[in-house]
């Protein structure tokens, strides 16, 4: 018989508000000007593949749209001046989950499929989101969180679909795992995924917030066994592993690790444990930044779990699997970015002589009478007085320079 997940389930249940219900719009920034233009690229893009494998929806610039599989116009199913990004379709397809930031703050928003009756599952204004994604019972989200302004230690989230307070399920997770010595007791977890089994949870596992200048290894892969509550490791590779994908069919698992300073996705088979690169290299990761849109951008296998469609290189890519054949999906995408008003103000700017403390790459003329720096960002113009050149050059008696770019500011040198 299968035991209940009593370790995950005990928030409590509320109905949802629409954000109308919750109180006034709380943006001060209202839209006074719009940009309009039609692309066929985008950098850092989340993508899902919807259960019927018929459709894909993607992050652009902050709205969310959606593409047939085979590729064509996509359609822009949420819009407005809010940052909407990482969607993810219930098992069900009925409901995309993503995060936005349309209340004032990030929180966890839900939408119908085509992006009406968009609605908050979570609430506050000192908390930001990563990752959300869904159990396979599609009664639940799970999401990464952390405080704001500046946290960078997730927890992993686990909300019911119609509201709560959620309870955490890896707070308690104070094991080894990689990362600098002296960066507290704390685990990062971010990019949560399922297989089929709803028990066991994928995620990626790092000691402490960010940092810069770190050595790798910094991320690893983990389980969370839902009714036990412990992890278990899944990798060891010195280039980390982030970002878990699993197949639906429960053979497949994808994840992104570093190798030779560049970023690929490995293709493991669960079954075997047998290993090879899927695509090599796709691009960067942001292991040494402060992760805010989870280390790399979110994929997803087809249904038929015959191929991982994920997006690199400006491009969204069908990749076969195991073959690693990868075919362009092409898309169009009108985007409409409404903007707030400019910000201008007039401010004096001192338009006399400066004093120069400081020249760079100088270069006497063959003559030996002139000289050419730069000063304040810009070149200038040739020092009419060198020092050892035995006098004053007859062009400027004063020996002052004179700038030849941008009459921003002129230099004195001293």
């Amino acid at each position: 018989m299968r035991r209940p997940f009593t370790a995950t389930l005990l928030a409590a249940v509320i109905p949802l508000l629409p954000l109308s219900a919750q109180g006034p719009d709380s943006l001060p920034l209202k839209p006074t000007r719009a940009v309009d233009f039609t692309t066929s690229e985008g950098t850092w893009i989340s993508l899902d593949v919807s259960p019927d494998g018929q459709t894909i929806v993607f992050e652009l610039l902050g709205d969310l749209y959606t593409l047939p599989l085979a590729g064509g116009e996509a359609k822009r199913i949420t819009s407005g001046p809010a940052f909407d990004s990482q969607p993810r379709y219930s098992p069900d397809g009925k409901t995309i989950v993503f995060l936005t930031d349309r209340s004032g703050s990030e929180n966890v928003w839900l939408c119908d499929a085509d992006g009406s009756h968009p609605r908050a599952l979570t609430k506050g204004d000192r908390n930001l989101y990563a990752s959300p994604d869904w159990t396979p019972d599609g009664q639940y989200v799970v999401a990464s969180k952390t405080s704001m302004p500046i946290g960078s230690t997730y927890e992993i989230w686990l909300y019911h679909k119609d509201g709560g307070s959620g309870v955490s399920l890896t707070k308690d997770d104070k094991g080894p795992a990689p990362g600098p010595p002296g960066r507290g007791p704390l685990n990062n977890a971010l990019g949560a995924a399922f297989g089929p089994d709803a028990r066991y949870m994928w995620y990626a596992r790092h000691r402490g917030g960010f940092g810069y200048n770190l050595d790798l290894p910094e991320w690893e892969l983990a389980i969370y066994d839902r009714q036990t509550g412990k992890v278990f490791n899944q990798t060891d590779l010195y280039g980390s592993a982030m970002r878990p994908v699993l197949s639906p069919d429960g053979k497949w698992l994808v994840y992104a690790t570093r190798y030779d300073a560049e970023t690929g996705l490995r293709l493991r088979n669960l079954s075997s444990g047998d290993e090879q690169w899927l695509v090599y290299p796709v691009q960067r990761d942001d292991q040494e930044s402060r992760f805010t849109r989870d280390l790399m951008p979110g994929s997803s296998f087809t249904p038929d779990s015959k191929a991982l469609v994920v997006s690199y290189g400006g491009k969204i890519w069908r990749v076969e699997v195991p073959s690693g054949q990868a075919t362009a999906i092409p898309f169009t995408a009108k985007v409409h970015q409404d903007l707030g008003p400019l910000v201008r103000f007039d401010t004096r700017v001192d338009t006399g002589d400066v004093l120069v403390k400081q020249i760079r790459d100088a270069s006497p003329a063959p003559d030996g009478g002139r000289l050419a720096f730069s000063a304040l960002r810009r070149p200038v113009d040739r020092l009419r007085h060198v020092v050892g050149s035995g006098g004053l050059c007859p062009e400027d008696p004063r020996g002052r320079p004179r700038q030849r770019t941008a009459p921003h500011a002129r230099g004195r040198l001293l």
